[in-house]
């Protein structure tokens, strides 16, 4: 079966304003920011292919062939390893940011996903 060039797991299903993003608790800012971050990594280095999960190099015409399967294999796990550490390094270091900072952070992450969702509808 031909594997997403854009994992299954990058979408988000609930978008936040800024009223409700500040009645909530520094430690579920973290949690958002972290699943923002995460969807962004898996996402955008692959734009100029696709901005949906599920899309696959067959469906693009790029050849399912061992070669391009290896390579979409390695790019996984490396995109897979840089979200484990930095997901580790940001729980240990994101309960030191400004609450507001924070806020901040996840809306511009939420609003370059909804640029990216702007963009496939063109």
């Amino acid at each position: 079966m031909p594997k997403s060039i854009v994992s299954t797991s990058a979408a988000i299903r609930t978008y936040y304003d800024d009223k409700t993003l500040r009645a909530m608790s520094k430690g579920e800012l973290v949690e958002l920011y972290i699943e923002r971050m995460k969807v962004i990594v898996k996402i955008l280095p692959h734009i100029a292919l696709a901005t949906k999960p599920g899309v696959t190099m067959t469906d693009l015409g790029i050849p399912d062939d061992a070669d391009n399967r290896k390579a979409l294999d390695l790019e996984t796990e490396a995109t897979q390893t840089y979200i484990e550490i930095t997901v580790n390094f940001l729980r240990k270091m994101l309960p030191y940011a400004d609450k507001n900072q924070l806020v901040t952070m996840v809306l511009f992450y939420e609003q370059t996903l909804k640029s990216l969702h702007e963009v496939e509808q063109q």
